[in-house]
């Protein structure tokens, strides 16, 4: 119980969790997601749910520039299925659109939250490609906020 259970052949990212629930051994999994992957991540997700052979459960809010996916599921096919997605989280700069990165010393409030549980997660287990892609789209403000804080 709560710890990833990568001996079931599941991917880093994103994050999945053991527990015991009432419903047996479920993952639990908590992710933003890109506007343009909520529609097929939310119709995979839906074709699942109405299967009764498993359990799954799932709430998506809008919040970080996309989708938060709250994910509680006893199937590893399901979880397979995401990770074939190699979904992304927004990139902080559409995540708060509004911020100025170099007014940030101290991660807080809303950003500490997004930072800690849902992009470093993904960040942790980006492939330097993937990261040094990222970068190269940030201003100097936000690859300083990424030196400091990552």
């Amino acid at each position: 119980m709560g710890e990833q259970h990568d001996a079931a052949g599941l991917a880093p990212y994103p994050f999945k969790e053991l527990a015991d629930s009432r419903h047996g051994p479920v993952f639990h999994s908590q992710f933003v997601v890109a506007d343009d992957d909520a529609p097929r991540l939310l119709n995979l997700l839906a074709v699942h749910a109405s299967d009764a052979s498993c359990f799954t459960h799932h709430t998506a809010r809008p919040e970080f520039g996309g989708s938060v996916i709250e994910l509680v599921t006893n199937s590893v096919v399901l979880l397979r299925a995401v990770d074939a997605m190699r979904l992304r989280p927004p990139a902080p700069w559409l995540a708060f659109p509004d911020i100025e990165p170099a007014a940030y010393g101290s991660l807080q409030g809303s950003l500490d939250y997004w930072w800690t549980w849902l992009w470093m997660p993904y960040w942790n287990n980006a492939t330097p490609d993937e990261r040094e892609q990222l970068l190269a789209q940030a201003s100097d403000d936000w690859r300083e906020f990424f030196e400091f804080h990552a």
